[in-house]
């Protein structure tokens, strides 16, 4: 809970998914973070198969914002600092649900 967040949502080496009523939590290796192209394909099927109800993140490209509009998986935006400040935030409601992706087309593939 106290790791620094990756702001790229498709190639974030990690995951880790809280349950929010109980404070459990659990990191997983993000299948899609190696991937050459489409890498939130993988991403997302990963989360849509452990039941995850929302993303949170910095960012999300075109084809993550596209991939999981077509889940039940809300995204907010504003990730930033460690896994448990960003969910505090979510907590306080100060993160953002996008309209649109929030960078460019393949962003995701360059490097911070």
């Amino acid at each position: 809970m106290d790791s620094e967040i990756e702001s790229r949502f498709s190639r974030s080496p990690f995951f880790v998914i809280v349950n929010t009523e109980t404070g459990e939590f659990k990191a997983f290796e993000n299948p899609g973070a190696s991937a050459k192209d489409a890498a939130c394909v993988d991403a997302v099927k990963f989360l849509v198969g452990k039941e995850v109800k929302a993303v949170l993140t910095g960012n999300v490209g075109h084809n993550a914002f596209v991939t999981l509009q077509d889940t039940l998986i809300q995204v907010y935006l504003g990730a930033a600092g460690t896994v448990r400040e960003t969910l505090e935030n979510f907590k306080k409601r100060k993160l953002s649900r996008p309209k649109e992706p929030s960078v460019g087309f393949k962003e995701g593939l360059r490097k911070k």
